[in-house]
């Protein structure tokens, strides 16, 4: 007789825990994390570069920057450069060294980073209006990026829901957009990268496409139509997903009641948890 013993005994395996397709806040922290520190070495390299340079400490550097960048600015900021920015351009060039000095260290830290964030989107609108759009447009896109990131809660300690003053902060933005489309000074593909008022122009319309999308997901829709278009086609495009995905994802979340959606009453059909529970 064989011993039962002299065999190992099988243990059943364990039930295989398949991690959750849906991603928490720490990865998106993660994801972010990349865009914080070239932002933020991008300002410390300006910083620095603007530290070790004597003409700057005087102000001569920044008043040749001024004339340089002349007949690249847009026409009704040329007198703000004259008459305000030149006359006192040596306390202009150290708030502009130490500002961005800050700046840099707080994105990079974390710490104060909406302020840091909301003075460098102020300094790059400047520079554009100036005529200096490379590379003030692209950082000004990504700093925007951070911007709705705390504003959602995925970064930083204060999250903000939507509300009246987004549709009013969607206005602005796109009357601020409206106003500067007489200024462009071409339509080129390949010379539009340059053009101050046509890349303000489109951040602009960017800002307030963004903040009526953000409305839109986080307010309980009442129309059907409108359910059934933002479950199928809005939802997909935010989510960078078919039709059928963004509608599957919409079913699990929501319950399907009768022939129309039922949307939620707190929360975004585009993000997996509510903003009470992304905050908690």
């Amino acid at each position: 007789m064989i011993d039962v013993l002299d065999h190992p005994t099988r243990v059943p395996a364990a039930p295989v825990r398949h991690p959750s397709p849906e991603p928490n806040r720490d990865t998106a922290v993660v994801m972010l994390l990349p865009l914080r520190l070239f932002l933020a070495a991008g300002w410390l390299r300006a910083a620095a570069e603007k530290l070790i340079d004597p003409q700057w400490w005087n102000g001569n550097k920044l008043r040749s920057f001024l004339t340089t960048q002349h007949d690249a600015a847009l026409p009704f900021f040329r007198p703000i450069m004259q008459n305000v920015i030149t006359p006192g351009a040596q306390t202009v060039a150290i708030v502009v060294v130490l500002t961005q000095l800050a700046a840099g260290i707080a994105i990079a830290i974390g710490k104060p980073l909406r302020l840091a964030l909301r003075w460098v989107v102020f300094m790059n609108v400047v520079f554009v209006l100036a005529g200096r759009v490379n590379p003030s447009a692209f950082y000004l896109v990504m700093e925007i990026v951070l911007l709705f990131a705390i504003a959602d809660g995925t970064i930083g300690v204060r999250p903000s829901l939507p509300s009246q003053r987004t549709v009013v902060a969607a206005g602005v933005s796109a009357g601020a957009a409206l106003a500067l489309t007489p200024y462009i000074r071409t339509i080129e593909p390949s010379e539009v990268i340059d053009d101050p008022a046509m890349m303000l122009s489109f951040v602009g319309m960017m800002i307030a496409v963004t903040l009526v999308v953000r409305l839109a997901a986080y307010r309980t829709q009442r129309v059907t139509h409108l359910r059934r278009l933002w479950a199928t086609w809005a939802a997909g495009w935010m989510h960078a997903q078919p039709v059928k995905a963004a509608r599957r994802d919409y079913d699990w979340r929501h319950r399907l009641r009768g022939p129309s959606f039922d949307p939620p009453r707190r929360g975004t059909a585009v993000s997996s948890r509510s903003p009470s529970h992304r905050r908690a």
